[in-house]
């Protein structure tokens, strides 16, 4: 399959690099390598997000080629191809699906395990680490010359979706790229704290605020977690709020699985869930319009907060 999708990017001109809303490193990171490869190779390409990228994430190299959709954008850009990163389902990059079903060729490169194959080349491989381990394979058959800018992306995707290489999901293959890529003499201290240790000082009080309304539920198995518009509105766009609960909540022992519920709107809750391992989380988020992984997933429902917190944990007791 790579080498099929070699063929096509050979034989097209015009090309948008996208990836999941509300990006994470690895989205973000695996996208930016492919628009700086493609770039390479003297194509027309576009990086766009349904919202652009988180702030706390400005810090990557290049970031700034991330563009937020608009309709303008649809107006001027004719792509050819849609090449889609890290997104198992085509639903999930938001508004710029309006540029798919319009002749366009989709690829789809991703590791989720419950990834649709909605993209017409898909390169899936539910195995990897992370799709920038994927990438990074897909680089070296398409000899690339990588840049020290797509090492530090690929790293980036990395470290983060293995959990600082702490996660099942890491292999002696995962270690083996990333000795690939410490060969461009990375900051790896300076990259961890960029992603771990930056919270603003104005979100501490918050966020402990935040954490004295968390709920624990059959047989303390399961930490729940609210969050309203309201109160996420006291965060700084600097702050990823989901990402440092989890972090908090995974070093409590007995814990089995972690969900955060997010209102979006008076009656559209946003899911967000971790599993220790024994419950298939990933399971419970294609119940709710959503995938991931066994260990991580997401997904929501059409339903106010309240509400979708009873159905959810209603189903994750029964596995539990």
């Amino acid at each position: 399959m790579q080498r099929s999708i070699l063929r096509t990017i050979k034989a097209h001109t015009r090309f948008i690099v996208t990836m999941h809303v509300n990006p994470d490193p690895d989205a973000l990171g695996s996208a930016l390598a492919m628009t700086i490869f493609l770039r390479s190779l003297g194509k027309e390409v576009s990086l766009v997000n349904d919202s652009a990228y988180p702030s706390w994430l400005r810090f990557m190299p290049q970031s700034k080629l991330c563009r937020a959709f608009s309709a303008s954008l649809v107006k001027a850009l004719k792509p050819e191809v849609l090449i889609v990163l890290d997104c198992g389902d085509i639903r999930r990059i938001g508004q710029v699906a309006q540029w798919a079903g319009r002749g366009v060729k989709i690829i789809n490169i991703d590791h989720h395990v419950t990834n649709t194959r909605f993209g017409d080349q898909n390169l899936i491989d539910i195995k990897s680490s992370s799709t920038s381990e994927i990438l990074y394979g897909f680089l070296k058959t398409a000899r690339c010359r990588l840049t020290r800018d797509m090492a530090v992306a690929l790293y980036l995707g990395i470290l983060t979706d293995t959990g600082s290489f702490g996660f099942d999901s890491t292999s002696a293959h995962t270690h083996e790229v990333i000795a690939e890529l410490l060969k461009f003499d990375l900051p790896v201290g300076e990259l961890y704290r960029q992603v771990y240790e930056t919270m603003p000082k104005n979100d501490l009080k918050p966020f402990l605020s935040l954490m004295n309304t968390l709920t624990l539920h059959h047989d303390e198995k399961i930490a729940c977690l609210t969050i309203t518009q309201s109160q996420a509105k006291k965060f700084s766009d600097d702050f990823d709020l989901k990402d440092k609960v989890f972090g908090f909540l995974r070093a409590v022992k007995g814990i089995e699985v972690i969900m955060i519920l997010a209102e979006q709107q008076k009656k559209k809750t946003r899911l967000n869930f971790r599993s220790r391992g024994k419950v298939d989380v990933a399971r419970f988020a294609s119940q709710f319009n959503g995938g991931g992984h066994r260990n991580a997933s997401g997904g929501f429902l059409d339903m106010p907060l309240k509400r979708a917190r009873a159905c959810v944990l209603k189903e994750i007791v029964k596995a539990l």
